[in-house]
Order: structure tokens, then sequence, then C-alpha cells
């Protein structure tokens, strides 16, 4: 392989934050050349989103979206279902199960589309992304089952709205940009 002199070996690692849903850890590579430096790694399970699109009153084709408040960027934003991956689910489950637990929604099947790291140069984890083949309505969006402190208020967004227009709490969340170029990449299945 042409590139091997690019990769670093870990030699140590320890923890030196446990935040709850993710570690910060510190790590000692070394390069091929024998020099050794510590990074700073965020440890953290594995993010799964779903896109689903349903018909709204007009009989338009909506994705159905989450609006919630971001305290990173301590701002709303508009985003596809999605979380964390459980310890021994898959990516494909947890995605059903967020779009069950936040959109009160099941579906037929769960259509892969992509995944990637959210950020390689310090996170450990990937996100993947699905779509939702026929979706359907579980139960009322009263009835949803949110992690503890989640506070959601369910949307539906023409797709046209989100592919032609998209507002400043979608775009301004990368995650949801990803999942878009997977949409559209599957060409923006209905």
């Amino acid at each position: 392989m042409k590139d091997t002199h690019l990769y670093w070996a870990e030699r140590d690692r320890s923890t030196v934050l446990d935040g709850k849903i993710f570690t910060v850890d510190r790590v000692v590579h070394e390069a091929g050349d024998g020099r050794t430096e510590t990074f700073t790694l965020i440890d953290s399970p594995d993010w799964a989103n779903v896109i689903a699109v349903v018909k709204d009153e007009q009989e338009r084709d909506c994705f159905l979206m989450a609006r919630q408040y971001r305290h990173g960027g301590a701002c709303l934003s508009l985003e596809f279902p999605g979380g964390m991956v459980d310890e021994g689910e898959t990516a494909e489950a947890a995605a059903a199960r967020e779009l069950a637990e936040e959109a009160g929604f099941g579906a037929r099947a769960f259509r892969f589309l992509g995944a990637t790291n959210p950020n390689p140069a310090f996170m450990t984890n990937t996100v993947s992304t699905f779509f939702a083949v026929e979706p359907y309505r579980l139960h009322a969006a009263a009835d949803r089952n949110l992690d503890e402190n989640e506070i959601i208020d369910l949307e539906l967004v023409p797709v046209d709205e989100i592919l032609e227009n998209p507002p400043h709490e979608f775009v301004g969340h990368g995650i949801m940009l990803v999942a878009m170029y997977w949409y559209h990449k599957a060409g923006r299945p209905r």
C-alpha cells in the first residue's frame, strides 16, 4: 500500500473525562518515523438518523422533522429524527427506534443511504443515514417516548422547501447536510 508512511500507531490511551454520552481520551500515537505525540479524541457511540417522507394535509411530500434546542450551538435546530446507537444495537435498529421515539412513526423497511465520520480529526464515531420506506404512524405524537431532556416539536417540512431554500436551522447542522448528501446520492427517494 502506497500510503503506509501516513499511518500512526496507538501506543497508549487513557480517559480524561467521562461526559455521559462520550469520553475525552488522551491517546499517544507513534508515526512511522518513530516520533510520538499525544492527541485528544472524543470517543462517542455511533449515531443514526432517518429520513422519512410523508404527505401533509395538502398532499405534498414532506420530510418528517424534529425541531429542538441544541446546547452546543445555543440555537434551534431542524433535524431528521436520530440519535445514538445503543450498545449491542445496529445502526438500522437505532434509526427505527429513534423514528418511533421522536416521531411516533415506523416504516416497512429502512434503506441504508450512507455513513461518515462527523469529524475524523478528533472524533471516533460514525453517523449512518437511513431512508424510511413507506413510513406509517405508530401512535399519536403526544404519545412519543422522548429521552428525559428532549423537548421536540415535530414538523412536516415540504421536501422542495428543504431542497431549494433550506432554513438556517437546518443548514447550521453539519450532520443534516451530510444526510441530505446521502439522500441526493440515492436519487431523492420518496
